[in-house]
C-alpha cells in the first residue's frame, strides 16, 4: 500500500465528523490481590487495588474514532443508575461527546466486569466475570427519543458508524431511520454486528468477522471459495463487505471487482478484545476521507494490531498508526533503520514491556573485542538497538584515514550478528540527538569509563527521562587500531 496516501488519509481524519450508534456496555477491570481465604465461605479474599473502566461495544469503536482524531458524538442508551454516570464521564474522558445518550429508567445500564487478582509475588491471572442482564431491544419512548436524535445530528456529521454488539439498540425502526437520513445528508455507513451482519441492507459497508459473516450467510468458510461465497451473498445487501480473519488479514468485497485479499502486519497478539472495534473506527475514518476499500482495509488492519499488542480494550492513537505505518517502510537491510522509523519501532516496543537497550560505536574492521562487547551490552535489555558513525563522522573523529570499511559494509556485518536487532547510521560526533529522540531503557557503553567519566550531557539526557546507564569493560588487546597495526607493522 501507498506509505504516501496512506499518511495524506491519516491526515484528513481530524476532519471527519462521526455520528456512532449502538450498543454501549461500560467494561470494569478490577484488579487485587488474594490475601487469605474466607471465614464464612470456602473463597478467596481479594484485596481490591484498582479499578478500570472503559466505554466497551459500540462505545469502545467510538473512543477508537476519537483517538484516530476525529469528531465524535455518541448516541445510544444507558441507565440512570451510578454506571452511567461513569459511562458519560469515561466517554467524556476520551473526547467523545455524550451530551445525546438516551437514559432509560427501566434497565441498568449495560456493565460487563473482569476481576484479576494474584496473589504475593505471583502473576495474576483472571478468576471472576460480572455481567448485568441481557437487554431487551428497546422500543416505545426511548427508542422514539433514540430516533428523534439521530435525525437531529445526522445533518451535522459526515459518516454514521453502528456497533450491534446484543441487538438491544438497532431496532428495524432505527435502521432504518440511518439508512434514510444517511440518503438524504449524502452520508458514509457501516456497521458491525456480532449476530446479525445480514441485515444491514442499504449500509455502505459491513464488517463482520469470518464467524459472524458464516452466521449471517449460513455458509461455512473453510478456503478462499467458500469464503468469497459468504461475501458475494452479504454483497445482496450493503455496498460494500470487509470480512476480517485475524492473522491472515480482511477480505475484502466489491461488486465491481469480487473478492481483494489485504494482509495483515504480523503482531504478536495478546488480547485481541475489541479488535474489531478498532477496525471499524479506522476503517469508517478512512472511507470518510475518501479512502478506496483497500485502503481502508489496509488502515483498519493496521490499527487493530496495534491494539492487540496489549491487555484489555484500548483505544488506537492517530500516531501509533502513523508510527507503524513509517515503522513498515522497506530499507536497506532488514535490521538497518532510519531515525523516523526506529522511533516507531521503539514506541511499539515499549508499549509492548520491552526494555531497549542503545549502544554506538564506529565498527570499523569488526573483531572479538566487538563481538563480547554487544552481546554483554545486550544481556542488559530485550531489545538491541546500535547507533552506527557515518563515514564522515568516523572521519571528523578518528582522522581521514579512518574508516576502513564503508558504513553500509559495516551495517551489513552488524545485522548479520544475532545480539544485533536494529542499526541507525547517524552523521553527529556525538548520538546525544538520537538518545533524546528515542529514550532507550538502557545506555550501554564501553572502555574503561565510568558513570562519572563519560560525556555528562549525554548521561543528564538519559537520567532526564530515568533511563539508566550501563558501563561495560573493554576486552585489553582487542582492537581495530591494534588490528591496523599488527598488519601494517604499526606504519
Amino acid at each position: 500500500m501507498d506509505t504516501k496516501r496512506c499518511l495524506e488519509l491519516l491526515n484528513q481524519f481530524e476532519k471527519v465528523r462521526l455520528l456512532a450508534i449502538g450498543d454501549i456496555y461500560l467494561d470494569e477491570y478490577v484488579y487485587g490481590v488474594v490475601t487469605e481465604i474466607s471465614l464464612e465461605a470456602p473463597i478467596p479474599v481479594v484485596e481490591v487495588q484498582e479499578r478500570r473502566y472503559n466505554p466497551g461495544a459500540s462505545g469502545n469503536a467510538a473512543c477508537n474514532a476519537a483517538s484516530l482524531g476525529a469528531q465524535v458524538t455518541m448516541l445510544g442508551v444507558i441507565g440512570t443508575d451510578t454506571n452511567g454516570g461513569i459511562i458519560r464521564r469515561e466517554f467524556q474522558k476520551r473526547n467523545v461527546n455524550a451530551d445525546h445518550l438516551t437514559e432509560d429508567p427501566g434497565r441498568p445500564t449495560n456493565t460487563y466486569g473482569k476481576w484479576r487478582a494474584g496473589g504475593h509475588n505471583i502473576p495474576t491471572q483472571e478468576m471472576l466475570r460480572t455481567d448485568t442482564p441481557r437487554p431487551k431491544m428497546i422500543e416505545g419512548a426511548v427508542e422514539q427519543q433514540l430516533i428523534d436524535k439521530i435525525k437531529l445530528l445526522a445533518a451535522q456529521v459526515d459518516a454514521i458508524m453502528i456497533g450491534d454488539q446484543v441487538s438491544a439498540t438497532i431496532s428495524d425502526r432505527v435502521l432504518e431511520t440511518i439508512v434514510s437520513c444517511a440518503k438524504e445528508h449524502n452520508l458514509i455507513t457501516t456497521a458491525d454486528s456480532r449476530a446479525r451482519a445480514g441485515m444491514f441492507k442499504g449500509i455502505t459497508l459491513i464488517t463482520p468477522n469470518d464467524m459472524e459473516a458464516q452466521l449471517a450467510s449460513g455458509i461455512q468458510i473453510t478456503d478462499d471459495a467458500s469464503l468469497e461465497k459468504v461475501g458475494k451473498l452479504l454483497l445482496e445487501r450493503s455496498d460494500m463487505v470487509m470480512i476480517t480473519l485475524g492473522p491472515d488479514g480482511i477480505a475484502c468485497f466489491t461488486r465491481e471487482k469480487g473478492m481483494e485479499k489485504v494482509a495483515g502486519r504480523p503482531v504478536r497478539a495478546v488480547d485481541v478484545t475489541g479488535a474489531g472495534d478498532t477496525v471499524i473506527a479506522a476503517a469508517t475514518l478512512a472511507l470518510a476521507s475518501g479512502a478506496t476499500l483497500a485502503e481502508a482495509a489496509f488502515l483498519g488492519n493496521l490499527a487493530a494490531g496495534i491494539a492487540v499488542t496489549q491487555t484489555g480494550v484500548v483505544t488506537v492513537s492517530n500516531a501509533e498508526v502513523r508510527d507503524a505505518l513509517v515503522e513498515g517502510v522497506s530499507t536497506k537491510t532488514e535490521k538497518q533503520k532510519n531515525r523516523e522509523q526506529l522511533q516507531a519501532i521503539v514506541k511499539r516496543l515499549k508499549r509492548e514491556g520491552k526494555k531497549v537497550v542503545w549502544t554506538n560505536g564506529c565498527f570499523d574492521i569488526l573483531h572479538v573485542g566487538h563481538i563480547m562487547y554487544l552481546q554483554e551490552a545486550r544481556n542488559q535489555g530485550d531489545i538491541m538497538v546500535v547507533g552506527l558513525n557515518s563515514d564522515a563522522s568516523v572521519q571528523a573523529i578518528k582522522g581521514p584515514e579512518r574508516p576502513v570499511v564503508c558504513e553500509e559494509d559495516r551495517a551489513q556485518v552488524l545485522a548479520a550478528l544475532e545480539c544485533v536487532d536494529y542499526i541507525v547510521i547517524f552523521d553527529e560526533k556525538t548520538p546525544l540527538p538520537l538518545i533524546a529522540l528515542l529514550e532507550p531503557d538502557v545506555y550501554a557503553k564501553g572502555g574503561d569509563y565510568t558513570v562519572d567519566t563519560i560525556d555528562q550531557e549525554e548521561r543528564q539526557a538519559v537520567e532526564s527521562y530515568g533511563g539508566k546507564i550501563a558501563i561495560i569493560p573493554g576486552r585489553e588487546g582487542k582492537s581495530t587500531t591494534w588490528i591496523i597495526n599488527k598488519i601494517t607493522g604499526g606504519k
